[in-house]
């Protein structure tokens, strides 16, 4: 009798375990997704995982935790997160290798990050995986135009437009490879260390090499100074006058251009003079500073460590900026944060003389290291002032008193 009676008891205890086991995952994978739709994916994937973890084979918890993978990536995509994004993703292709929405997202984030071969291999598997799609396709155009791959460019973006024809990003990008290419088809390429350069004509051969010894030069110096070396292989296109203004749509008063590629319009230019040199290494500092911070720098930051660069190797008196000081004529510096686009005449001086000057104050008080480190909390998404409270110390500061300290200093 008293066996019987442990027997039932156990029986009892066992059916209260395995029922508060099972109200445990289901309650988890309920509140995981009511985080979903609350928006609190990474919090709701959590949840799945350890419901998934309790009942590896119930199918309505795999789909949920699917979904909480693909949701989670999308949030670190959005949010610029790309490396968590990847690691993530990894994770959720070893949960299960058949969505292809993860070979996606994960090769979005390298591009991202301009890791392009690995971008390339994700995309790549991506487009085996299913049916033709146009965000592929459209991915894998910007990886081979990013590459200097223009008819693989070419060939992905017009296949990305055949299945998606009202796309206007795709239409746009497919027409400005279609001008470049048009241009550029008939032009000769030479390899360096960290550049490759395209050129018209035998001619410019010697031109050329000049160009891509000069740059080798400005990638050690502006690397040392930010302490920075963007790993890809830099594209450097030289242009004539007139092909440069209709490929670019640059003002008249343009030396150069960097858009992800340096452009340079050198037609009749023989050889590497003092200004030219001073005009590549303005260009390669566009370059580093892009590789640090992305899109996120005010302009007179990003143009005055421009003219750093350049007047390191072809140092010029000021023109226009002594007088405006004089006259209390200065560009507001919240106008000089956007684009120079659309200033006139001595304007055009004036904001590159006055975005020079600031940044040689900043440096000159806080040194290379401090602005570098400048770059790097605007990339982390801090506001320009926000960058200067976090790496200065110097709370409240508006561009009022950043100015008065400038003036100031003389």
């Amino acid at each position: 009798m008293r066996t019987l009676l442990l027997s039932l008891l156990l029986a009892i205890s066992l059916h209260g375990m395995v029922y508060a086991y099972t109200r445990s995952y289901v309650k988890e994978n309920n509140q995981g997704v009511q985080l979903l739709e609350q928006g609190r994916y990474l919090e709701g994937l959590a949840l799945l995982k350890e419901a998934q973890q309790r009942q590896p084979y119930d199918e309505s918890i795999r789909e949920n935790l699917r979904s909480a993978y693909h949701l989670s990536g999308q949030k670190l995509v959005q949010t610029k997160r790309y490396e968590e994004a990847i690691e993530l993703l990894y994770e959720a292709q070893q949960f299960d290798d058949s969505q292809r929405s993860f070979w996606i997202l994960r090769g979005y984030s390298f591009l991202r990050l301009k890791r392009y071969d690995e971008a390339e291999v994700e995309l790549r598997e991506a487009q085996g995986m299913g049916d033709p799609d146009a965000n592929i396709f459209h991915l894998l155009g910007q990886v081979y135009y990013n590459t200097d791959q223009m008819y693989e460019a070419f060939d992905a973006l017009e296949s990305a437009e055949l299945y998606d024809p009202d796309n206007h990003a795709i239409k746009q990008m497919l027409e400005k490879v279609r001008r470049e290419l048009a241009v550029e088809k008939e032009m000769e390429k030479e390899y360096g260390g960290h550049f490759v350069i395209t050129f018209e004509g035998d001619e410019n051969q010697y031109l050329g090499s000049e160009v891509l010894d000069v740059l080798e030069d400005a990638y050690n110096w502006i690397g040392s100074q930010l302490d920075h070396y963007p790993e890809q292989r830099v594209t450097v296109i030289l242009y004539s006058r007139r092909q440069f203004s209709e490929l670019t749509n640059s003002p008249e008063w343009a030396g150069g251009l960097y858009d992800g590629k340096i452009r340079l319009p050198v037609g009749g230019i023989s050889t590497v003079g003092a200004q030219v040199q001073g005009l590549l290494y303005h260009e390669y500092m566009h370059v580093v500073v892009r590789d640090i911070a992305g899109l996120k720098v005010p302009v007179w930051l990003n143009e005055g460590l421009a003219e750093m660069a350049e007047r390191s190797v072809h140092s010029q008196p000021l023109q226009v900026l002594p007088d405006a000081k004089q006259q209390n004529m200065l560009i507001p510096l919240e106008t000089l944060a956007r684009s120079f686009r659309n200033l006139r005449g001595t304007q055009v001086s004036l904001a590159y003389e006055q975005s020079y000057d600031l940044v040689r104050f900043l440096i000159d008080r806080y040194g290379w290291y401090n602005v570098r480190e400048l770059l790097f909390a605007l990339r982390d998404n801090k506001t320009f002032f926000e960058a200067i409270d976090a790496v200065l110390g110097i709370d409240s500061m508006t561009y009022k008193s950043l100015e008065q300290r400038w003036l100031e200093a003389g």
